[in-house]
């Protein structure tokens, strides 16, 4: 025990006890700041001074912590100043109690807050299983000279029920009437107590309060210091602003975003205990300026029922402007000399803080020693042993530029006006009153009108024998008032009542004269001038400046203000008040030019102006850093290639808005940005300090770890990291570059590299290396086993172990903390390992590989970039994969260079093991290999897919929205795709597909999912649904019926739900059909089961003139109501000009369907129900027809081309298809054109003119001859497909280009505007010049004779002849054989829709046999013979072949015929008076 008791004897006699006192270590009181660190005496000082409570409970450990820096050979002593015992000296405790221990963490030989965060040497006090009488305070003290210490209140509680009482009581704080009187809303007021906020039952979300949470948080504190607690409980700095009473509001700024939840509950704790222990702050404390060096404060005591203050604290700070001090608590007070701001605003500014303690028992105190025209921030806050109160606000004052002997004003005295008024006879009290009397400012028009009679002896009283009138020139009143400033007024009248307002200035002017007023104010002065401030000074006047009681400061700016202005114009002055000068005009604009003098007021008005002094503020010259002394993210994102749209992310006070945006798009880059945002720095310890979580430490490095930094948790602290990033990279060096092994022997290598290349000074570098394998080179750790301080940028490590693997990396290192590895060297400690050769430091591998996804025959890898590396590397990566054979031999491995940090595998073989690894490359070379991830391909099972689900399941309406989710199963993923309605909706390689269908439509009743992987048969799930859906009706809009006949009319309904149908009469529906008697109404039945499609019919058993007319179909379900209307016509039997029961005959109409004719009708309507009678259609429509072509009109009511020959009266190919859709509209053309179309010409015949020549002539039509307007006339060789053509409005024409001996074949046909006749039957004739030998196909009708005589040539076959001409390209006939005629080889071509093929005609001969087409299609087997003399396809027929006929003096416009319209279209000449020629 001997040397423990001479180190406690050495310590009290040397250093505690001074001139034998024990009290002076036993002093309680606040330790002044310490001194700065750096100082030169380097003497010794506690950090984080602070006698806040301490409470524990009985058998808790109870540790007490001291952190004294610069210690140097001082020592540490701990005190129980309860039991005026000592504990422990240095490392050793002195008390014979087990329980008592040290722990002692001693600071590194520099002062490095990497190291040692805390700073300093820790002491450790260690109390185990604290008793009830280890209460009481304990000091931690050094014997220095003055001692030092640092007190601690300690409590021990006894561990039961009512201390647990107790403690929860201490949550009960309630402010809810601070709140309301400070304007928080009463939904708010659960914020008001603390107990509501740890319980949740504050009765509303924090986010509708949060604008009333700085008063809220204000009224919680309560103006008490919590931070000493809060510190205590290791609440970071960035969440200590509960602790202080602020709130800080969440803004766009990222910095802004921080998280302090995990600290909430600590904090209320520590508020509920402050506001049990710690004093009020004072009241109203004010500031009274004495002199030029000194002040008095004054302040009220707190409320009684408050804890007690042992003590005041006046806290003076001298500031240099109106703006808020920066903190100076750490900063040593400079006894020499006074920050005075009428030095040169280039010199240091020294700010100056006093700490004054005054006895609870009083409430004023005067401050001495202050500079002259100096400006002072005051505060007043109360201590205990507990803590100390904050201020409520702070008081700032200017002391005065030099000492004023305040004397007693003296006010001079006023003439007896009033006096005098009264010796002259004015007699009226009002007059006397405010007339009379000069202290009396204003006046009345009543007081003139009143005091008019005594108006001569009041003025001349006021004047006083003295004329005023220059002084109330110069102040501007006119010159009618201007007499009254004379003492000269014989008479008032109502001239004078404009006066009134100017009486202010008259009453000025009369005091002037009566030498009351103080003078102007002398020697003004500007100075101190700031760009928003400058002091205005001056001396008080020569004249009366004793009855000066204040003064006027007027200013305005001479020059536009360069900020928001409070001048109205350049003519308004803005005023302002003080009691003496100086006088601090504050509120200006930097930049501007202003105007400035003061006047002197006293008890009876306004001095005159000093003089005017312009001055001028200065610019705010705004500090540039430096770029090449500071970090730029920008630039550095810029160099790694970040995208220009995820640029707003690079900033360390990037906006949240921009983070919510762009966080999905910029996912692929966040590791590039986050690299360039920490810099190569280390930012962890800050990050630690500031309450950044375990898991989200690694982002402060600048590396995600796949399974801890998630956004999810790492996005609360956003705010708390990028406040330390931007910090560090101010204060922390940069990384080094350029790391190599310049040499390597069998036991030492030899490591090179450069400085950092920016940021602050590395005061020294640290080299770590370790010996690893083959397996652990790739693992990262940001501190290897060995480790060497060094001060240059070259190192040798020896005493290396031969054939072994070493990993070396260097960090920089300044006074501030470290710099990050940007490098790591992988060293086989083998002279051979380098070869002569240097080996670069590359950057450490990629981590985190991870199989995200697999399927049968892919796996998708993803992986983290490398930690170690600099913030500008660019990088690439190699990943090599193989599958792992059945054999040990490895086999080659597959690699893939890319620059994503993610990869999908394709083609690989199902439900084999493949090894995986990824290696990173940059411009020093290839890293190490990542960690290897061994992964499984999935088997390969064909596609199953289920069948659809949809929503809304009951409910589908049309027009709505329905989504369908098609699940599918399968190795590989199989495409799955959805089909409604036969039509393919979406498609993807998916298990589940959800696909959102909008404006649903009726007909999207059949859902089905399709699925297919390439194994297997593909699988289809289908599903039926049904689409609520508003009724419509589709119905024939005409029903024609013949009279006497029945007839059932139908509705099909398409609707869901079922409907409710009806027939009508009428619109209204006020007239319903009813069932019975005459009408059959059918119920409505679901013509297809579950597709909501129903058929309602209603019957007429005998149809008559009352049952005609129009029927409403109404259908009504829960989505809407439908009406289709259906006419009921009476037919029209079809008459004829031609015997119809003689044609039937000839044309062999059987007798069971010969009931159809009669003699001048056809009627379709007995034979159309008759099976037996549909091969007979062809017959009858030969009749009807009539001999006119209507093809024209059945065109155009729609009838298809396999049933115009019908309109002509030709047979058709599918005549069933034809009778049952087509014969009622071929009718309504038989009936409509019976009157309007020609009949074939008659007679026609031929005579030879010439050798090439030939005459043909027929006669009119038999029927509608009157509606002939013009003729066409086809002619050809006999065998040739091709015809020529040619129009005439005449009843014969001649036709040119024939040859002799040649054999030809000629029709015509009539026609108009309507459309056309039927061709005649076919005329053969062989040309000679001297007779013509011709047939007449019908026989009867007559023989072309020749001149030598008449040959009869008889065709044998049934000859169908159409002889079209096309002229040129561009006339009728669209597209023309080259030599204008039509090509007879398509046997298809009869029957397109052209209107010029010609009709058949039987010939007894049969000479021809089938259709003779024209031109429309132009020809199709080639050219024909260059025959008719090789001109008839030429360009030149108008003069060889057939010339242009001459109608009505006009030209043949022929025009290109449709492809549409059956028959010939020729445009006709408006000359002529055709509209157009239809066949």
């Amino acid at each position: 025990m001997l040397p423990p008791l001479l180190v406690v004897v050495g310590f009290f006699t040397s250093h505690l006890i001074p001139g034998g006192s024990s009290q002076d270590w036993d002093v309680r009181g606040v330790s002044l700041p310490p001194p700065t660190r750096g100082d030169g005496d380097a003497k010794p000082y506690i950090r984080n001074t602070a006698n806040a409570p301490r409470e524990f409970f009985e058998g808790d450990d109870m540790l007490l912590t001291c952190v004294v820096s610069n210690l140097g050979n001082h020592s540490v002593a701990w005190i129980n100043n309860a039991k005026k015992s000592l504990l422990a000296v240095g490392d050793s405790p002195i008390i014979p109690d087990e329980r008592v221990s040290i722990l002692h963490d001693k600071a590194p030989s520099y002062n490095s807050s990497i190291i040692r965060p805390a700073g300093g040497d820790v002491w450790v006090l260690v109390i185990k299983n604290v008793k009830k009488t280890d209460s009481g305070e304990y000091v931690c003290t050094v014997n220095s000279n003055p001692p030092l210490d640092s007190r601690y209140m300690v409590t021990v509680n006894p561990r039961d029920n009512t201390t647990q009482l107790t403690k929860a009581l201490r949550s009960n704080h309630n402010y809810t009437d601070c709140c309301q009187q400070n304007g928080v809303i009463p939904a708010c007021w659960g914020f008001c107590a603390i107990h509501n906020i740890l319980e949740g039952t504050t009765g509303i979300e924090p986010e509708a309060c949060e604008k009333h949470f700085p008063n809220i948080v204000q009224c919680m504190a309560d103006f008490r210091n919590h931070i000493p607690c809060c510190e205590r409980e290791r609440v970071p700095d960035i969440c200590q602003d509960l602790c202080r009473g602020d709130y800080t509001m969440q803004e766009d700024n990222i910095q802004s975003h921080f998280s302090c939840t995990s600290y909430t509950e600590v904090t209320l704790m520590c508020i509920s205990e402050g506001i049990e222990l710690l004093p009020v702050s004072p009241d109203s404390p004010t500031v009274t300026v004495l002199g030029p060096t000194s002040i008095q404060v004054d302040w009220s005591h707190p409320p009684p029922n408050s804890p007690p203050a042992d003590f005041y604290v006046v806290n003076v700070t001298t500031i240099k402007t109106f703006d808020p001090p920066m903190d100076v608590s750490l900063i040593e007070a400079d006894e020499g000399g006074v920050g005075s701001l009428d030095s040169d605003d280039n010199k240091q500014f020294t700010l100056r803080r006093r700490t004054i303690k005054v006895p609870s028992t009083q409430k004023r105190t005067i401050v001495r020693n202050l500079a002259p025209l100096t400006w002072v921030e005051v505060s007043v806050t109360s201590m205990n042993r507990h803590g100390s109160s904050l201020p409520h606000y702070s008081v700032r004052a200017l002391t005065q530029a030099t000492a004023v002997n305040k004397t007693d004003v003296i006010h001079p005295t006023l003439p007896d006006v009033v006096g005098c008024c009264t010796d002259r006879g004015v007699k009226h009290y009002r007059c006397l009153r405010n007339l009379c009397d000069p202290s009396q400012r204003y006046i009345s028009e009543p007081d003139m009108i009143v005091c008019a009679p005594w108006a001569t002896e009041a003025f001349s009283c006021l004047a006083n024998d003295y004329d005023h009138s220059e002084c109330c020139q110069a102040r501007g009143m006119p010159p009618l008032c201007v007499e009254l400033c004379t003492g000269n007024v014989t008479k008032i009248d109502y001239k004078y009542f404009r006066c009134v307002e100017y009486f202010n200035d008259y009453r000025s002017c009369l005091m002037k004269g009566y030498n009351v007023l103080p003078g102007n104010p002398k020697t003004i002065s500007v100075s101190n001038i700031h760009p928003t401030f400058a002091l205005i000074s001056w001396v008080r006047p020569d004249l009366l400046g004793d009855s000066v009681t204040s003064y006027h400061t007027l200013s305005r700016p001479l020059t536009e203000p360069t900020c928001d202005s409070l001048w109205i114009s350049d003519v308004t002055y803005s005023i302002g008040f003080s009691e003496q000068p100086p006088y601090v005009l504050e509120n200006l604009c930097p930049g501007t030019e202003y105007e400035v003098y003061v006047q002197a007021l006293n008890k009876h008005g306004t001095g005159d102006p000093s003089e005017r002094v312009i001055f001028r503020t200065p610019t705010i010259v705004h500090e540039q850093r430096l770029e090449n002394t500071t970090y730029n993210i920008s630039a550095c994102c810029t160099q790694v290639n970040v995208s220009p749209g995820c640029m707003p992310l690079c900033d360390y006070r990037a906006r949240m808005s921009h983070v919510r945006k762009l966080a999905t798009t910029c996912t692929p880059e966040l590791s590039k940005m986050l690299r360039c945002a920490v810099g190569g720095r280390d930012h962890r310890p800050c990050c630690k300090r500031r309450g950044v979580p375990a898991a989200c430490m690694s982002v402060c490095s600048g590396a995600f770890v796949a399974d801890r930094a998630t956004p999810t948790v790492c996005m609360p602290y956003i705010g708390n990291i990028m406040m330390c990033l931007e910090e560090g990279v101010g204060v922390l060096p940069g990384p080094v570059t350029i790391l190599h092994a310049t040499k390597v022997t069998d036991n030492s290598v030899t490591l090179v590299w450069q400085e950092p290349q920016e940021g602050p000074n590395a005061t020294m570098y640290q080299l770590h290396y370790q010996s690893v394998d083959k397996h652990s080179a790739s693992h990262v750790v940001f501190a290897l086993n060995n480790t060497q301080n060094l001060t240059d940028t070259v190192a040798e490590v020896k005493d290396l172990k031969k054939g072994s693997l070493y990993n070396f990396f260097v960090v920089a290192i300044n006074e501030e903390g470290m710099s990050l590895p940007s490098s790591v060297i992988t060293v086989n400690v083998t002279s051979e390992s380098a070869n002569g050769t240097s080996i670069a430091g590359v950057s450490s591998p990629p981590h985190s590989v991870v199989l995200e996804a697999k399927t049968a025959t892919t796996l998708t890898i993803g992986w983290q970039p490398p930690i170690l590396a600099l913030p500008t590397d660019r990088f690439k990566y190699k990943i090599h994969y193989q599958a792992v054979t059945s054999d040990e031999t490895p086999g080659k491995y597959n690699e893939h260079i890319i620059g994503p940090t993610a990869l999908r595998l394709e083609n690989l073989t199902p439900n084999t093991q493949y090894v995986i690894f990824v290696t990173a490359i940059n411009d020093m070379g290839e890293s190490r290999p990542s960690e290897t991830l061994l992964a499984w391909t999935d088997p390969a099972y064909p596609a199953f897919v289920e069948k659809p689900t949809i929503h809304p399941i009951n409910l589908i309406v049309e027009g709505g929205n329905m989504t369908v989710l098609c699940i599918a199963m399968g190795s590989p993923p199989p495409t799955v795709s959805l089909y409604i309605s036969g039509l393919l909706v979406n498609q993807n390689v998916t298990r589940h597909m959800v696909t959102v269908v909008p404006n649903v439509t009726r007909n999207m009743t059949d859902i089905s999912c399709y699925a297919d992987n390439g194994y297997g048969t593909p699988m289809q799930a289908s599903k039926t649904i049904r689409i609520s859906r508003r009724p419509i009706i589709a119905s024939d809009p005409v029903v024609r019926v013949t009279q006497e006949d029945s007839v059932t009319i139908e509705c099909k309904v398409d609707a869901w739900p079922e409907p409710s149908l009806v027939w009508w009469r009428d619109p209204e529906g006020r007239v319903p059909v009813i069932h019975g008697g005459n009408y059959v109404i059918h119920h409505p039945a679901e013509i297809v089961s579950g597709r909501g499609i129903y058929s309602m019919k209603l019957s007429i058993k005998t149809v008559g003139e009352n049952e005609t007319g129009l029927y409403y179909c109404f259908a009504r379900n829960a989505f809407g109501t439908f009406t289709r209307v259906t006419k009921i016509t009476l037919k029209t039997p079809i008459k004829l000009e031609m015997d119809v029961t003689e044609c039937c005959r000839v044309n062999n109409v059987s007798d069971a369907c010969a009931d159809a004719c009669s003699f001048d009708e056809l009627n379709f309507e007995r034979v159309m129900n008759r099976e037996e009678c549909i091969p007979e259609f062809s017959k009858l429509m030969k009749c009807a027809a009539d001999g006119s072509d209507h093809r024209s009109c059945c065109s155009q009511k729609g009838v298809p081309v396999h049933c115009l020959d019908w309109c002509r009266g030709e047979p058709v190919p599918r005549q069933n298809l034809c009778v049952l859709q087509w014969a009622p509209p071929i009718f309504t053309c038989f009936n409509e054109g019976k009157g309007m179309l020609p009949g074939p010409p008659q007679n026609l015949s031929i005579i030879s003119d010439s050798s090439s020549s030939a005459h043909v002539a027929w006669k009119a039509p038999v029927k509608n001859p009157q509606a002939v307007e013009l003729y066409r006339v086809f002619w050809r060789p006999f065998g040739n497909r091709t015809a020529m053509k040619n129009d005439t409005s005449e009843t014969s024409m001649t036709i040119k280009g024939l040859q002799e001996g040649m054999t030809y074949e000629i029709a015509v046909k009539a026609g108009n505007s309507q459309g056309t006749s039927v061709l005649t039957p076919t005329v053969n004739f062989t040309h000679s010049s001297n007779y013509v030998t011709s047939s007449n196909l019908q026989g009867s009708s007559g023989v072309g004779v020749a001149i030598g005589g008449v040959v009869v040539v008889l065709l044998t076959t049934t000859v169908v002849v159409a002889v079209f001409f096309a002229r040129k390209k561009h006339l009728f006939g669209g597209k023309g054989s080259a030599n204008g005629g039509i090509s007879f080889e398509n046997p298809s071509y009869i029957r397109e829709q052209n209107g010029d093929t010609v009709q058949i005609a039987e010939t007894p001969n049969g000479s021809l046999n089938g259709n003779i087409t024209t031109g429309m299609n132009g020809r199709v087997n080639g050219s024909i013979s260059d025959g008719m003399h090789g001109i008839i396809g030429g360009s030149d027929i108008g003069e060889n072949g057939i010339s242009p006929m001459n109608i009505n003096n006009g030209m043949w416009n022929l025009q290109t015929a449709s492809n549409t319209t059956p028959g010939f279209q020729d445009d006709l000449p408006s000359n002529g008076g055709y509209k157009r020629f239809s066949s």
